[in-house]
């Protein structure tokens, strides 16, 4: 099993997906897409988000971590709860990247945003095989606009973190899951899950989002896997990816 929810077979991660999406051009154009991903092992459509939940909490159970499909312009507050509170992670679908309000970017466990204009084959796939290497891709456009929406960052003193709290750092960077790094440091979900809010707390963040981006533009853990850096350049992973594909988790911390 990898670090992003799949499962590995021979070279290529295979995903269970379902889909959760109300507008009727958008969910067909994505089951289309994702019909012909090679990624997939099953998909499953349903018109509405909470239908997508409910029957993505059973196939997780079932068998195993899944991926569902969501758009954010169709989230409201309860059902990112309910997702969350099925441990459920999400690709969220933005109609405009350069555009979205970025205070709109539920709290939700997501995996990763996609461009719902640029959906194709190549770009779906390169999300997903990114995503199953832990880290989260979004279109460039808004990952550089999260990193820029960072206030003052330049200007903080560095956080007062306990040594705990430092392991989690990197694990943060990767794209775990809280009950995945409660797992990496055996300990229970509830203890990761106060580890991660009292992280998002100290470094002044909403979300992981902005947490990994101020984690990763200041250097503050020394211990960043290598695809979650710009190489020379010091650059984030957010600026990074083929097909568009950046990094970004968007959870308040409650995964």
């Amino acid at each position: 099993m990898l670090d992003g929810g799949a499962v590995q077979v021979g070279t290529e991660a295979l995903f269970d997906v379902v889909i959760g999406v109300g507008d009727g051009l958008l969910r067909s154009q994505l089951k289309r897409t994702l019909s012909i991903v090679d990624h997939i092992r099953t998909l499953d459509s349903h018109p509405a988000p909470e239908s997508a939940i409910r029957s993505a909490a059973d196939l997780e159970v079932r068998a195993g971590p899944v991926l569902v499909f969501l758009a954010l312009d169709e989230l409201e507050p309860a059902t990112a709860a309910s997702l969350d509170a099925a441990g459920l992670r999400a690709v969220l679908l933005v109609a405009d990247p350069a555009r979205v309000d970025l205070s709109r970017v539920p709290r939700v466990p997501s995996a990763g945003i996609l461009d719902a204009g640029a959906l194709t084959p190549h770009t779906v796939r390169e999300c997903m095989r990114r995503i199953a290497i832990g880290d989260v891709p979004m279109p460039p456009s808004l990952a550089q606009r999260l990193l820029t929406a960072c206030p003052g960052s330049d200007a903080r003193r560095p956080p007062r973190l306990t040594a705990r709290e430092r392991e989690v750092l990197p694990l943060l960077v990767e794209g775990m899951s809280n009950k995945q790094i409660a797992r990496r440091l055996a300990i229970s979900p509830h203890g990761a899950k106060r580890l991660v809010g009292n992280i998002l707390a100290k470094l002044d963040s909403p979300n992981r989002t902005f947490a990994v981006t101020r984690i990763l533009r200041e250097g503050l853990s020394t211990n960043v896997p290598a695809h979650a850096g710009g190489g020379a350049t010091g650059r984030p992973a957010v600026a990074l990816g083929r097909s568009g594909a950046a990094h970004d988790d968007n959870d308040r911390g409650t995964r």
